[in-house]
């Protein structure tokens, strides 16, 4: 009996440990290639009266998304099950940019121009400015132990304790950082499992370790040379629409140049073993090691669909799904496997990307949103023979 325990022991152990390396287990390839998928594929289609599908997150079997007309709960297991948050029962703000649920379970709902709303388990509570929240516009929110980060588009807050009591908040600037964190817009936050804290912004990415401030930029490495990626970009603007922070819309980008802003950051994901994957707006995708600082980025040349990198997401199998104005793409460090509209998507500009336990990926773009289904047996999407 011990024998057999011991036995079952070692599998479950090599079972995990294979598990884990699919996390890219060879080197990224030196030199990446594109490749278009040549199959139709199956897949749910969704259409929703707005324009955007921002924020897709699954949860306790339900798909959260985040829209520009509120926040929308579907039960996947059903056809009519759905629940609908918005300005007019629970919200401050339809525009809604994150979604993200605590150790609890409850929701935190991001919004833009009406702070940051949450379910205690009883009601819905609406934070805001005067709670000590940097600014109303919220993009991002990340838990940890004690508490969570936020990012605004004027700085970060660190929350520990109760959010309803101001000393529980602290903000992070340019200006009380010394310019540690590198621009006061900030729209995405990440994690690392040694607590260090990474920051995209639109001048490019900031780290704290709790003590210390560190930042980079396209001078030290992200985002590809303008000339790599001049012609791929050219006329892709006159497919975003609205404006963005004087316009009211968060379509677009605060900039001179629109085509091209490597250090603003639009997507970003700290993968399995460490590397922070970042989307740029017009320089590609970049990914920097963690450990020596170093950029590489990646662009149409190097095999990407399109070079404004919208979405990012580690997929189940470790590697990594890439939302942007080309469509979607599956990296596995050597190859871009690209799908459009050809096979079968929406459409080709993809805002986000979730997975759920039911071997599906979702996808949301304009107006409307796609579930594609892997095949359990292979872990390929399945297509139309």
């Amino acid at each position: 009996m011990k024998t057999s325990l011991n036995f079952l022991f070692i599998f479950l152990i090599q079972f995990l440990l294979a598990q884990n390396s699919l996390a890219f287990e060879k080197p990224l390839a030196k030199v990446s290639t594109g490749l278009d998928s040549p199959y139709i594929l199956m897949k749910d289609e969704y259409s929703l009266n707005t324009r955007n599908i921002k924020v897709l997150t699954a949860y306790n079997g339900n798909l959260w998304m985040g829209t520009a007309i509120g926040v929308i709960r579907y039960n996947t297991a059903t056809v009519e099950d759905y629940e609908i948050f918005d300005n007019r029962n629970v919200l401050l703000s339809n525009g809604i940019f994150a979604i993200k649920h605590d150790r609890q379970g409850r929701p935190w709902i991001g919004t833009y121009g009406g702070g940051l709303s949450h379910f205690d388990g009883k009601e819905w509570i609406n934070l805001n400015t005067p709670h000590g929240l940097c600014d109303s516009f919220v993009y991002d929110v990340e838990f940890t132990k004690d508490g969570m980060w936020v990012a605004t588009w004027s700085g970060a807050n660190r929350v520990n304790g109760d959010p309803l009591s101001r000393s529980s908040w602290e903000s992070f600037t340019v200006e009380n950082t010394s310019g540690g964190l590198i621009d006061n817009w900030v729209y995405a936050i990440e994690i690392g499992k040694d607590g260090k804290v990474w920051f995209g912004t639109e001048s490019g990415v900031s780290m704290f370790n709790g003590k210390v401030w560190r930042k980079w930029n396209h001078k030290d490495g992200l985002g590809a040379p303008l000339e790599t990626v001049k012609q791929d970009n050219r006329g892709i603007m006159s497919s975003f629409k609205g404006g963005h922070h004087a316009g009211h819309s968060p379509d677009l980008p605060n900039m001179s140049n629109p085509d091209y802003r490597p250090n603003y950051v639009v997507s970003m994901q700290l993968d399995q073993k460490g590397r922070l994957w970042i989307g740029t707006w017009g320089g590609g995708l970049s990914v920097f090691d963690t450990t020596t600082h170093k950029f590489r980025n990646f662009s149409t040349r190097d095999g990407l669909p399109g070079n404004f990198i919208l979405a990012i997401k580690e997929g189940p199998a470790g590697d990594l799904w890439i939302g942007s104005n080309g469509g979607l793409s599956r990296f596995d460090g050597k190859t871009f496997t690209n799908y459009s509209k050809t096979n079968g998507l929406s459409g080709d500009f993809i805002f986000s990307i979730e997975f759920d336990p039911s071997h599906s990926v979702w996808l949301g773009g304009h107006f409307g949103m796609n579930r594609l289904k892997f095949d359990p047996a292979n872990g390929e999407l399945m297509r139309f023979n």
